[in-house]
């Protein structure tokens, strides 16, 4: 789960600029041709892992920053005006807590599921959010940021309290690019296991679920590198190769 900060910039940045209508078509040109240029990536590859209490063992939270507003668009004055540039911090709780439920809606296979969130359903997972909304504000805060952030936009300074702070997050909240977990690994007298540890479904012969939809609890931060090597892992069970030995690191 994930709530967004959002700021407006002292000055237009340098992907401002490019967004030029003109600009950005040569930029896109650049990219295609020679794989260099400013649409060569997103402006969102800045990240921190940190604890939202020195207490915590290990990083609780997450920071997604993107360089850019959600409306940026390519702009030519007068025809299209430009936006107004700015950035966003994405905080994101790891680990949570409140489980969900995905549930048939029908015996017809091709009728959408019922996806039940059931966001907050643990306190916990509230006041890490709301904690990390402070952390990031804090970094906000940085003699080195001052240049750069004008305001904040949302949730805004008025929004302070930890009851206005929680309703922001309730209001605003949303999954955030990595789930898993609806077809867990487990024993066979799990009831809530769908495979087996060699990813074979139970009931079922010569079925296996080989991606993120296997893993019995979340990781604590992006899952691609987790998902590559069940992949991995897969394709020697499938081929019958020998387990690799047990390494100590």
């Amino acid at each position: 789960m994930s709530v967004a900060l959002f700021y407006r910039r002292c000055a237009p940045g340098p992907l401002h600029r490019k967004m030029r209508y003109d600009r950005i078509g040569l930029e896109l040109a650049k990219t295609y041709l020679f794989g260099r240029g400013i649409t060569n990536d997103l402006p969102t590859g800045a990240m921190a892992f940190l604890r939202t209490d020195p207490a915590e063992r290990i990083p609780d939270m997450q920071i997604l920053f993107n360089a850019a507003p959600l409306n940026a668009h390519p702009y030519l004055a007068p025809i299209v005006p430009p936006y107004e540039d700015g950035f966003a911090a994405r905080v994101v709780g790891l680990r949570p807590e409140s489980r969900g439920k995905i549930e048939l809606a029908s015996a017809d296979p091709r009728k959408a599921p019922r996806i039940r969130q059931n966001f907050f359903s643990s306190e916990k997972d509230l006041r890490t959010l709301r904690n990390a909304l402070r952390v990031a504000r804090e970094v906000a805060r940085q003699p080195a940021m001052k240049p750069y952030l004008a305001a904040e936009i949302a949730p805004g300074p008025k929004i302070s309290t930890d009851a206005a702070i929680d309703a922001y997050i309730r209001k605003t909240a949303i999954t955030v690019h990595h789930p898993l977990g609806t077809c867990r690994m487990g024993p066979s007298g799990d009831p809530h296991a769908v495979v087996d540890s060699n990813l074979r479904v139970f009931g079922t012969e010569r079925l296996r679920v080989v991606d993120a939809s296997v893993m019995p609890d979340l990781v604590g931060g992006n899952i691609n590198a987790s998902v590559i090597m069940i992949a991995e892992k897969a394709a020697d069970l499938v081929r019958g190769r020998a387990l690799l030995s047990p390494t100590r690191l």
